[in-house]
């Protein structure tokens, strides 16, 4: 009788467990609809209080259970463009931080704008011509927080404004990098100047200009790769010279 009842007891507390612990998995892993409306409401609440702005807006929200068991509601403008960042809400409404200082303050945002339109214009106008030569990414590089402004030659975010005109000219020529792998066929040195020549062409006719080429391209039957083909280089004399000494570097 009296181990009938420890084994019950024991049987009860078992179950009681795993009620316990599948109720603490489903709390940590799923959302609940109330839970997210008190941190849409918390979200509001604190970035009326803490911005200016008053176009603030909800436009997302999302529960990262495994990640990090927030609700992570993303606040936009209607009048400001790069205004667009993130709070995270717990599921009993507590404001834990938010990413205003890191995407907006910061230029970041401004930043990801100009090099996604950038790389949107060097594909729209380039990968129709190339599309069974040339594979074509680009890329307008930033300055890290710990690299010398003076020697690198990329984008300070100090520099620029939020909701500041694109100018992709500007920032196509100072800094933007085509990332080009050719492919299907093997090149001579002369045929592989004479496509990126024809590259320059086609860029400058659609006013699409680069600062320089990254190339990844199998000569003679060898694939190699280069950086720093400098846009001023391609219609030099001797370039097909300058592209074979850079690819056998």
């Amino acid at each position: 009788m009296h181990k009938r009842l420890i084994h019950n007891v024991l049987t009860g507390l078992g179950m009681l467990s795993i009620f316990l612990l599948g109720w603490w998995f489903w709390y940590v892993l799923d959302g609940s609809e109330k839970a997210e409306q008190r941190a849409i409401q918390a979200a509001e609440d604190y970035v009326h209080q803490t911005y200016t702005d008053r176009t603030l807006h909800v436009t997302d929200v999302m529960y990262l259970s495994l990640y990090d068991p927030k609700y992570h509601v993303r606040m936009t403008s209607d009048t400001s463009v790069d205004t667009d960042f993130t709070v995270r809400v717990t599921r009993s409404g507590k404001i834990v931080d938010d990413s205003y200082e890191e995407d907006v303050v910061s230029k970041f945002n401004t930043y990801t704008r100009i090099q996604e339109a950038y790389d949107r214009a060097v594909q729209d106008a380039l990968r129709l011509v190339f599309s069974d030569r040339i594979s074509l990414m680009a890329e307008l590089p930033y300055l890290q927080w710990d690299e010398d402004k003076d020697e690198v030659n990329k984008i300070d975010l100090d520099d620029l404004e939020v909701d500041q005109v694109t100018g992709l000219a500007f920032y196509g020529a100072r800094y933007g990098i085509l990332f080009a792998h050719v492919r299907s066929k093997s090149y001579t040195y002369e045929e592989a100047a004479d496509l990126l020549r024809d590259l320059k062409y086609e860029a400058d006719d659609r006013n699409i200009r680069f600062h320089s080429i990254k190339l990844q391209i199998t000569i003679d039957g060898v694939e190699r790769y280069t950086e720093d083909i400098f846009y001023d280089d391609i219609d030099s004399p001797d370039f097909v010279k300058h592209l074979e000494q850079r690819l056998n570097n």
